[in-house]
């Protein structure tokens, strides 16, 4: 399943992250960068257009509050479930820890585009979704070089939540 998202659905989440950007530096947030290779900036919006993608397809509100102190654990409510939407180049559903696993469900959206600047002719790969405890049984530790994460690919997703 593939989305592309329109030039106003860009230009919203664009606002959401410069928005969430600046909270951050006037909170003094320290960023927990784990992407050598590319911006806080682009890293976040990144996810909230993953995040947009997923709600677009399932036809679901985003959640656009900034929270200083992050969320609840959860980007979206699909079909009563809660859902942690994960974006990344990678076909593969990756958490820094366990524990960072809290919704009832996570989903993999993959980026198909420059992840440096993810507005620019890009499209997402809604991989599937995966339950809490089924990512617990097929996920594996892997090093990308900053630490152990835990990482789940993209062939055990499901096709759909509802």
């Amino acid at each position: 399943m593939e989305v592309v998202l329109s030039p106003e659905e860009i230009t919203d989440a664009l606002n959401f992250v410069n928005r969430m950007r600046e909270d951050k530096v006037d909170h003094k947030v320290t960023d927990r960068k784990f992407d050598a290779k590319n911006t806080s900036w682009a890293v976040n919006f990144m996810g909230h257009l993953g995040e947009k993608a997923v709600a677009k397809f399932y036809s679901v509100p985003v959640d656009d509050r900034v929270l200083t102190g992050g969320d609840e654990g959860y980007d979206l409510v699909i079909g009563g479930k809660t859902v942690q939407v994960k974006t990344s180049t990678l076909d593969k559903l990756i958490f820094n820890s366990l524990d960072l696993f809290t919704a009832d469900y996570a989903v993999l959206v993959t980026l198909i585009g420059d992840r440096t600047q993810p507005h620019i002719d890009s499209r997402f790969k809604i991989w599937g979704a995966i339950s809490r405890e089924d990512f617990m049984k097929v996920c594996y530790e892997k090093d990308y070089g900053y630490g152990v994460r835990f990482v789940c690919d993209a062939e055990h997703m499901g096709k759909a939540l509802v």
